[in-house]
Parts: structure tokens; C-alpha cells; sequence
């Protein structure tokens, strides 16, 4: 940490690419680009829910007058909210096997449901009816979860024999992806590890910008399309996340982050000038509500605090500001601005100890202790040369101060992107090195101990993520193959990444999201 004085495989943007970035963000062009206006869902966003995909083992079931015996039945379960409790559902039916027979399965209702989820038990109310070939009925499940709640088994019943069976199920780990070609455009893709043993990709949900950086905020999800497009879209999950609503930030805006609040206001950075500032948003409309100002606190002589990545915690909302000029030729050092999210103003700032922070998280330690692990940038090579001013820092939430450094980029030897921790003793960065050349590292952020490389490539990796059940999703910008990389990831820190595959996709991934 020196010089502070002054998707399918893993991911790739050319130097060119990276260059152009820059020099577009320095001289402001498309600044007067007005974007499409996208056809919304005319209603207010669901929040995010769940997917769980059923086996059902029924010993006989009379079909087309014929008792055949062990039937299977699958069933996609889309549940509403997450957690404990009574949880609304609804149930999507696939097919019928048997034998060597095969059937799709009707579902003669609206497949409305419900399903309790203890600690303990796991189980649906009566699902249907259900219809094969001339053979109605309904089913229920009721079982126990198992690891940690991403499986569960139990025994299965039918209505028209009464008899019990057997169930298998499996909760869907989800990423969400933003792709893009660089140039006119951009779309949305879903990849999802289902029943524990294949990945599935659903493309093309939405359109999104070429510039199209997403985020998932409590159970709510963004697209801020970036700079010169200058808008943000809430996405609706129940609606294949199609637009729930487009809001314009303001010419030459550039948003690089959004953050729901409690109360369903959503707070937008506003990186550029003459803005400098967190718009806020109502959540359900995406109106206009205000603007938290930042240009106090920036230090650069063209008070451009630059402010990026957010995350809340300890009641109030921690700002990433990057303080870099309008040029890009001076960096000043970052900081985090924190925001009182009822005051709607600024009531700190913590200095960080070097330049450039990006990607934030907030985690409640075994101590009890809530503390900010972010990962500090400092100058990659471009317009300047590199400078090895960043890595990971913690930040103690209570003090509001840095604790100490975890991770130093002089030891990584090369610049910090993205940062994504799967436990206390198990995290993972991008590290970028001057020729470019790009590792995705596992490190021990309680000791700051570099464990192994995970990746190497020439390709830019612009993300990391993490899934709750344990799956590190890998962008890829392979030229001739993008696709967005999935690995199990290991309970044991010492251990090693389990590649388990990777998804291909039309387009370059951008940004990945975990949904689940």
C-alpha cells in the first residue's frame, strides 16, 4: 500500500477498452444521449422471493385407466418472501415419468399455495388440482430442510389414493447478469444452480443500457445504466424481471450504485459533476424525492467527491467516496462518507488510509461486532501510471475508523477490484496486474493471508459473488466464449474451489448479482 503521497469461463475488457472508458469519462462525451424509454409493468416492483424445485415419488397413480407404479411428478415451487412462516406460493407443474412413459402435467387452478418453513419442517398446503391425460388430483409435501435450508426431504401424498410417497427438494441458487456488447446495448440473463447438480441460464429477460451496472439492495434489484445514459431501472422478479419503472437522474448523472431503505426509499450515487451527490428515490414509483450534497467533503481541487458503492449498517449508510478530479489525473485519499438516512445528510467521515475504494461489505463478525471490509483500488494504468496505493481495509461501524489493513495490494501485487467474502475466515479479490494480466484470489481476511489463486486471466474480471449457499459466481469475458463461471466454494478455508461449470451467454457479462 505504497505511493500515498502525491461469464461460462472468467472475465475480460481489452486494456483498449478499459482506456476508452477513461478518456470517455474525462472529456464527458454522449453526455447528451437520450435513452429509450422502456416499456414498464405499470405496477410497483415485488420484492425478491424464491424457487424451489420438487421431485415427487408416489408409488401408483391411475393414468389413462392403467395403476402404473412409481410415478414421479416435478413441481416448481415460486415462493413469496423468504425467511420462517406461512409463505404465500405458486406451483408451476413439468412432467409425469413412469415406466417408459412421459406426460406434461396441467395445473387446473391458479396453483396458488402455501408453504410453512420452520427451523424443523418444511411443507406445502394441497397443491392443484392437477391434471393427466383424463386423471385429476392433488398433491402436498412435508419434510425436514436440510443444509441450512438449500434441500429438504420428506414424504409426498396424493389426493386420488391417499397413499404416501416420498419428496425430494432443492432451493435454487440464483445470479442475476447483466451482459453487453460495449456499443448499442445491453440485456439481462438469469443463471441458476438447480437441484444441486446443473446449472440452467434464462436469457434476454430485459433490456438494459451498454453501460449497465446492476444491484440487488435487500430483496429489491437496480440496473443503473451509467454514464451518458443516466437512468435507473427498478426490476420486477415476478415478472420475469421486467421494468417496474425507469427514472432519468439528470444529464451526465452517472449512477454507479442503489440502496433501499428500510422505509422503501432507494438512495442513487450520482458520481459525476454537477451533481456529486445520493439522489433519493421512492422505491415504488421511482419519483424524485431529493439529493444528499457530498461536494464538502471532497479534498481534489475540483471538489468532485466522486462517490461510488454504498452499504448500511449500524442504522446509518456508508458512502465509498473516491475524491478524484475531473480529469482523472489526481487521486486524493478515499473515504467513506456516512449519511444519517433520517437526516438525509452527512454526520461523518472516515478516512481510509489509501485511494480509490469500489466494492463495500458489511458483516457481523462472531464478536458481535458489525465491521466494513472494503477493497481500495489505487491507480490502475491508464492515464496515469499504476500506483499500488489500496487492498483491503476494515472498518469498525461503533468507531467509524479504520481498524486495520487486511489485505495489501503491495503483497497481491497488483490493483484490488472486486471483492466478494464468504466467511470470516474465507474471502476472495480480483487482483490486476500492470501487463493486465488478472488473478481471482482467495485470502483469510481475519489473519490477511494470501491462501491461492482461483483464476488467471488475461481477461478482466469485473465482479465477484457469492450465493448463501456457498457458490462463487466468476465472470467471463472471453471473446469468443463469455459465460459466467460457478464454484463451490470450500468449508474448510484451506481447502479448494470445486468448479462445478460454466454458463455461456450471448453477450459479455457486466455485472452479476446473487438473488438467493
Amino acid at each position: 500500500m505504497t505511493g500515498r503521497n502525491e461469464t461460462h469461463r472468467v472475465a475480460r475488457a481489452l486494456p483498449a477498452v478499459l482506456a476508452a472508458g477513461v478518456l470517455a469519462l474525462a472529456t464527458g462525451c454522449g453526455a447528451d444521449f437520450a435513452p429509450v424509454e422502456l416499456t414498464t409493468t405499470g405496477r410497483p416492483a415485488a420484492p425478491l422471493g424464491q424457487v424451489v424445485d420438487l421431485e415427487l415419488s408416489l408409488p401408483a397413480l391411475l393414468i389413462q385407466g392403467t395403476t402404473e407404479r412409481g410415478v414421479t411428478l416435478d413441481l416448481v415451487l415460486e415462493i413469496e418472501g423468504e425467511g420462517f412462516g406461512r409463505l404465500d406460493a405458486r406451483a408451476v407443474p413439468g412432467q409425469a415419468r413412469w415406466g417408459t412413459g412421459v406426460a406434461p402435467v396441467e395445473m387446473l387452478s391458479d396453483g396458488r399455495t402455501t408453504v410453512t418453513i420452520t427451523p424443523d419442517r418444511w411443507a406445502t398446503g394441497r397443491i392443484g388440482p392437477l391434471r393427466i391425460g383424463q386423471t385429476v388430483f392433488e398433491v402436498a409435501v412435508d419434510g425436514e430442510p436440510a443444509g441450512g435450508g438449500w434441500s429438504v426431504r420428506g414424504r409426498s401424498w396424493e389426493s386420488q389414493s391417499g397413499v404416501f410417497g416420498s419428496f425430494a427438494g432443492w432451493r435454487r441458487q440464483r445470479f442475476l447478469v447483466t451482459t453487453t456488447d460495449f456499443f448499442a446495448g445491453g440485456e439481462v440473463a438469469e443463471v441458476a444452480w438447480v437441484r444441486g447438480r446443473e446449472i440452467r441460464v434464462s436469457g434476454r429477460l430485459e433490456r438494459v443500457s451498454p453501460d449497465p451496472f446492476l444491484r440487488r439492495s435487500g430483496r429489491a434489484v437496480f440496473v443503473l445504466n451509467r454514464f451518458s445514459f443516466d437512468n435507473v431501472q427498478r426490476l420486477d422478479p415476478t415478472a420475469a424481471f421486467a421494468t417496474a419503472w425507469q427514472r432519468g437522474l439528470g444529464a451526465r448523472a452517472n449512477p454507479h450504485d442503489a440502496l433501499e431503505l428500510p422505509d422503501g426509499r432507494v438512495l442513487v450515487t450520482r458520481y459525476e459533476p454537477p451533481y456529486d451527490d445520493v439522489a433519493v428515490l421512492d422505491g415504488r414509483s421511482g419519483a424524485n424525492l431529493g439529493a444528499i450534497p457530498l461536494e464538502q467533503e471532497a479534498q481534489n481541487p475540483d471538489g468532485t467527491p466522486r462517490p461510488d458503492r454504498m452499504v448500511a449498517a449500524g442504522g446509518v449508510v456508508f458512502v465509498g467516496l473516491q475524491d478524484i478530479d475531473r480529469t482523472f489525473g489526481r487521486y486524493e485519499e478515499g473515504k467513506l462518507a456516512v449519511i444519517d438516512p433520517l437526516l438525509e445528510a452527512v454526520v461523518g467521515i472516515v478516512p481510509l488510509g489509501g485511494k480509490n475504494p469500489g466494492s463495500m461489505e458489511a458483516r457481523t463478525g462472531a464478536d458481535g461486532r458489525e465491521r466494513i471490509w472494503v477493497a481500495l483500488g489505487g491507480i490502475f494504468p491508464g492515464v496515469l501510471p499504476q500506483e499500488l496505493s489500496g487492498g483491503v481495509v476494515v472498518v469498525d461501524v461503533v468507531n467509524r475508523a479504520v481498524e486495520r489493513l487486511a489485505l495489501d495490494d503491495d503483497d497481491l501485487g497488483g490493483n484490488v477490484g472486486a471483492l466478494a467474502l464468504a466467511s470470516e475466515r474465507l474471502g476472495y479479490v480480483v487482483v490486476s496486474d500492470a501487463a493486465f494480466e488478472n488473478r481471482v484470489v482467495a485470502f483469510d481476511p481475519e489473519r490477511g493471508e494470501i491462501l491461492r489463486t482461483v483464476r488467471q486471466t488475461r481477461d478482466f474480471v469485473p465482479e465477484l459473488e457469492i450465493g448463501g449457499s456457498g457458490i462463487l459466481a466468476v465472470p467471463d469475458r472471453a471473446f469468443a466464449a463469455p459465460g459466467l463461471c460457478l464454484y463451490r466454494v470450500p468449508s474448510d478455508p484451506a481447502g479448494e474451489e470445486l468448479p462445478l461449470g460454466c454458463a455461456a451467454l450471448p453477450l459479455s457479462p457486466f455485472s452479476v448479482e446473487a438473488l438467493d
